[in-house]
């Protein structure tokens, strides 16, 4: 199997799996009332599924080609933005609250905005998807508080990890070409672990029977990470990130459905 086969096939089976979830999202919609969260749910799912079948066609008839700003970034900024406010819709009296945590997930949002500026010097489409993605980071950090989903130890575990990889990455552009490549390796490595430890939260509380939305929120937390990565990553590490990224799908479908039927 080809280099680029292996790089584009999870992106056709993300494509699979958006299809069925959309149906199944549908009608969840018919079986609850039209339920708002399930509502945006279905946005979502939809918004993302187009965005990958406008990438799918332009990558299949432009191979290898830089994609100028186009409607797959407006339908990304779109997600995020319905991904946000699907975590408000099921807030509970937190729709005002505000928390260190958030601010500090919009400074990291802020740093991935620079990062990707540097890296393909777009200034206006990273600035307009960066802009919706730091809406959602915020709002998914306010979720995890308000649920108090980490522990504090957990939290800081966080900022530290969030802090290196800022570092690590932007040190690549000083760096030897040597340095960097160790450096990019081991920004790799972390991305790779805080991925797994997302996974693992998600997975107890599972098996504690968490609630639909204490779950919903470590799980939009989950995929906000594995964006970020995916973001962060080129080649093979891509295809790494966006399989994780399709793994996190049914489970935003089956939290969102507890959350709706509860």
């Amino acid at each position: 199997m080809s280099f680029r086969l292996l790089t584009i096939l999870p992106d056709y089976v993300q494509i699979v799996t958006l299809v069925a979830l959309v149906v199944l999202s549908v009608r969840l919609i018919s079986k609850r009332g039209h339920a708002i969260p399930a509502v945006y749910l279905t946005f979502i799912l939809s918004l993302w599924l187009l965005t990958d079948l406008y990438w799918g066609i332009y990558d299949f008839m432009r191979p290898d080609s830089r994609m100028p700003f186009a409607a797959n970034e407006i339908g990304e900024a779109a997600v995020f933005l319905l991904e946000g406010a699907m975590l408000v819709s099921l807030a509970r009296g937190w729709k005002d609250y505000t928390c260190p945590q958030a601010i500090g997930a919009l400074i990291f949002a802020a740093c991935n905005v620079a990062l990707w500026i540097a890296w393909a010097g777009e200034w206006v489409d990273d600035l307009f998807v960066g802009a919706a993605f730091a809406v959602f980071l915020y709002q998914a950090a306010r979720a995890l508080a308000v649920h108090q989903s980490l522990a504090s130890w957990e939290w800081g575990l966080l900022g530290a990890g969030c802090g290196l990889l800022i570092l690590g990455q932007g040190l690549t552009f000083f760096v030897p070409e040597a340095a960097k490549a160790a450096l990019d390796t081991a920004c790799y490595g972390l991305l790779a672990v805080v991925t797994v430890w997302w996974a693992v939260k998600v997975i107890f509380a599972l098996r504690k029977n968490a609630d639909g939305v204490s779950l919903l929120c470590l799980v939009f937390a989950w995929l906000a990470w594995v964006v970020a990565a995916k973001y962060m990553s080129a080649g093979a590490w891509y295809a790494v990130f966006m399989i994780c990224e399709t793994l996190c799908l049914p489970l935003l479908y089956g939290a969102a459905r507890k959350a709706v039927t509860a």
